[in-house]
């Protein structure tokens, strides 16, 4: 099992839970814990628990690990930090489940799992997913088009049903689901579906086997109330084409309510040199540097050159040269740097409409900086572009 637990390996960490949640664990596979020799002790006597033989057994997963304790471990360690406190305490209240006064990150995320697993699972894939970096955008065929998220219908059944019958069509199989959170600005969708079915060898005990199955992925859909357009991740293109139609047709009524439109448009550089990356009207941003530009000379051999340094302006003064005129500018990659924070971020912009950049907080942040600096066309502009 390539899984490994290394937050419940160190019997000092199991030490952190309250001795009766641990032992609510272990009893979800008493008989697989009995197998290995490990003694559960009675619910009244929390204090004859044996963490190092504990320990030692969730170190080394094998596949007689029941699948679902493997998966609530993992959640409980992913989620059971200072971070998700909040949100779990608001999802214990809103499910009923029961919490006590000093209850910690860890003993909270352990009990939506011995509650409500699906709770936790939902939650570990949004914040999976608000990772995400890669987008493709589409633009409302009316520029005037405005998004009032209460008016939006919750009732998601006919947009699940469309796509469902999407994916089985594919030979996707026949689940998928829809499920909606709203954030500030936007609403978020994930749709969960399967793809096609695999077969990996495989092996149980010391024989070897052959394991089929069908792999679950999940797609996000973004609808953007401020600057309305629709945002998609997904990996393949005929389900990105999809979303594009049946999130038009049942959140708004017609297929065609997003459309293709160049969003982002990298000329700016060109046109404005080292001054296209302006910082100082945004408090929290320190720096901009472009690190890497590739531009399309065209012609029959399909010429491209990448233009790539620590600092590409700088590295173009240095050789009295600037970006020439000729060639289109298709991709761009920028490096900027926040206020306060170490680690840089990196801005990957292709002319057109994909994007890629970190999301959530940031992301609203990132994107009225590039709308300042044009690198991003929208409204009339996006339609006389796109035209």
């Amino acid at each position: 099992m390539a899984l490994k637990l290394r937050y419940f390996s160190h019997p000092d960490m199991l030490r952190q839970f309250q001795p009766g949640i641990l032992i609510r664990i272990v009893r979800t596979a008493e008989q697989f814990f009995a197998a290995k020799g490990f003694s559960i002790p009675p619910a009244n006597d929390c204090g004859e628990i044996d963490y190092e033989a504990l320990a030692s057994i969730l170190a080394d997963p094998d596949e007689e690990m029941p699948s679902d304790l493997v998966d609530g471990l993992h959640l409980i360690s992913e989620l059971g930090n200072e971070a998700c406190f909040d949100d779990l305490l608001q999802m214990a209240g809103e499910a009923g489940i029961p919490v006590g006064e000093e209850v910690t990150p860890q003993d909270l995320a352990a009990l939506i799992w011995l509650a409500r697993p699906r709770l936790l699972q939902q939650k570990a894939q949004e914040s999976s997913f608000e990772r995400r970096k890669t987008f493709e955008s589409f633009a409302p065929a009316d520029p005037a088009m405005a998004i009032d998220p209460e008016k939006l219908p919750q009732d998601l059944s006919g947009l699940e049903a469309a796509l469902r019958e999407h994916f089985r069509k594919k030979k996707n199989g026949r689940r998928c689901r829809v499920y909606r959170k709203n954030m500030p600005g936007s609403i978020h969708f994930y749709v969960q579906h399967g793809q096609a079915c695999r077969r990996e060898p495989s092996v149980k005990g010391e024989e070897s086997a052959c394991t089929f199955f069908r792999p679950e992925r999940t797609d996000m859909v973004i609808l953007d109330a401020v600057n309305p357009e629709l945002r998609i991740n997904s990996a393949s293109a005929p389900d990105m084409r999809k979303y594009r139609e049946l999130f038009g047709l049942h959140l708004f009524g017609s297929a065609e309510t997003f459309r293709y439109a160049d969003k982002y448009n990298l000329e700016p550089l060109r046109k404005l040199g080292p001054a296209s990356l302006e910082c100082s009207d945004f408090p929290d941003l320190e720096s901009a540097r472009l690190t890497e530009l590739e531009m399309d000379w065209g012609g029959a051999l399909n010429n491209k050159s990448v233009e790539k340094a620590d600092d590409v302006f700088t590295a173009l003064e240095i050789r009295h040269a600037a970006i020439p005129d000729q060639p289109a500018l298709k991709r761009a990659k920028i490096k900027v740097k926040l206020k306060g924070v170490k680690k840089v971020r990196v801005l990957s912009l292709v002319a057109g409409n994909k994007s890629g950049y970190p999301r959530g907080e940031e992301a609203a942040m990132f994107e009225e900086w590039l709308r300042a600096r044009e690198f991003i066309v929208y409204g009339k502009r996006a339609y006389e572009e796109a035209a």
